[in-house]
């Protein structure tokens, strides 16, 4: 009988077994999901039924038999009444153009079919730390889950310490991984740019200065978050590519419904947005972009960048991968951090950034960014119009069926959500999936003793 590790990682996989590639010319291929059947049949419904209904209720509302008499009434009664309308007539809209965009999504999303990895790719994995910010014991649990990765090839683990913390040393000499500092030295502290003093980004690009050359492949995984043993075994095949610069997989806890099914329709374009539990970079990429970008949806502005620009070598824009394999599972032991929850972005440097990429690159690439741009206000928006409508009935109730219509038109969306096509198979299982236990952290100071009081080189 199967253990329950291996068949949380079985689950883990849903994109299914790996595949040997042709001997020349690999191109990363997809095939599609929810093709025919009852599973498409239950992902297409909810996205019709919406702007139907919503066109509908807004028809009932213009029928003559509510609009007898209007004419007559008092001037803030038009006024209310035709208010109304304009809020049923934007909800509608908005309701039409979700599904019609659902639709598309559906019609050409797919999952990558993964391939073996090559031999001898160098890797390195990243984690950061900001003494006081994040407790050594979730380190702890991200480094030894990094130690426990599986792949054919050179691979350095590194923790980015933005203090130079002796404990974090020590934890590094215990575990064998290699400790980075960019304390101290000036060309990395800067007040803006991107070696910016105390960001996250500046931490990266201090390091991507330092020893970006000796790698390949870049791997991280999210905040709290703890790399599964196959992270790299099934993401690293992706790049037998040569135009692919970075594969990214999905949250176990937010990447559900409208989210994962935009992710997976990016494939059709080559351009899933870098937003993920974990994600690859390709090394060669990443500095044809200027590193990591100064902002807060860091990811995202820096995936963008990527995608703007061309591979030399080729002459083709990079690509980008989404697989459905769950390439990290939050962490328990890190108390709030654990279920993904992150702090809502600001969307300002990622706006400014779209609009200097929207005429340069085909259309198709954009279709994540702008349904991530456009979706969080057009959804808020609805709301306050919904609000609206039972304002007016609530003032009078001779435009009640208009008002009653407006506010199940401002409901229709939220409703639509919750019947989307539900998180995707397999990361059930995968959220079972807990790493061994962090040890102790006093064990760290024995093991320095033991090492002969030498932290880990990589400084």
């Amino acid at each position: 009988m199967p253990s329950d590790r291996h068949d949380h990682e079985r689950r883990g996989r849903p994109a299914g077994p790996l595949t040997e590639p042709p001997a020349t010319g690999y191109r990363v291929r997809f095939r599609g999901r929810t093709r025919t059947g009852r599973p498409r049949i239950r992902a297409v419904l909810p996205q019709v039924l919406a702007p139907a209904l919503a066109g509908l209720l807004l028809l009932v509302a213009l029928l003559p038999v509510y609009r007898a008499g209007r004419a007559q009434a008092q001037g803030w009664l038009v006024l209310a009444d035709s208010l109304t309308l304009v809020c049923a007539c934007l909800i509608t809209l908005y309701a039409s153009a979700v599904a019609v965009l659902t639709l598309h999504a559906l019609a050409v999303a797919g999952d990558p079919v993964p391939v073996a990895p090559e031999s001898g790719i160098r890797v390195a994995f990243l984690t950061t730390y900001v003494p006081g910010r994040r407790p050594l014991s979730a380190v702890r649990a991200v480094l030894e889950g990094a130690v426990g990765m599986r792949h054919r090839g050179p691979l350095d683990v590194w923790l980015l310490d933005e203090g130079d913390d002796p404990e974090a040393r020590m934890l590094c000499a215990e575990l064998g991984v290699h400790h980075f500092t960019r304390l101290g030295v000036p060309e990395w502290n800067r007040e803006e740019g991107p070696h910016r003093a105390g960001s996250e980004h500046g931490n990266l690009n201090a390091w991507l200065a330092k020893h970006g050359d000796a790698y390949d492949l870049l791997a991280s995984a999210d905040t709290a978050h703890v790399p599964r043993p196959e992270f790299l075994e099934r993401t690293t095949g992706y790049f037998r590519d040569p135009d692919t610069a970075f594969a990214v997989g999905p949250r176990l806890h937010r990447e559900h419904g409208l989210r994962a099914l935009v992710q997976r329709a990016g494939n059709r374009y080559g351009a899933p947005v870098l937003a993920g539990a974990g994600s690859v970079v390709r090394v060669a990429a990443l500095r044809g972009a200027g590193g990591f970008r100064n902002s807060p949806t860091a990811d995202l502005v820096t995936g963008l960048e990527m995608h703007r620009r061309r591979n030399p070598l080729t002459g083709r824009h990079w690509r980008s991968v989404r697989t459905p394999d769950v390439p990290a599972v939050p962490d328990a032991t890190a108390g709030g951090d654990a279920s993904g929850r992150r702090p809502r972005p600001a969307w300002g440097p990622l706006s400014r950034q779209y609009g200097t990429t929207l005429f340069r690159v085909p259309p198709g690439r954009l279709t994540g960014y702008t349904l991530l741009l456009a979706h969080r206000p057009l959804a808020a928006l609805a709301r306050p119009l919904g609000a609206l409508g039972c304002l007016s009935a609530v003032l009078h109730p001779q435009i009640l069926p208009g008002a009653t219509a407006v506010l199940l038109l401002a409901l229709a969306p939220a409703a639509v959500r919750s019947l989307a096509p539900p998180r995707e198979r397999g990361t059930r299982g995968a959220a079972g999936y807990r790493p061994r236990p962090a040890r102790p952290a006093q064990e760290a100071e024995r093991a320095l003793a033991s090492a002969g009081g030498t932290p880990a080189a990589g400084s």
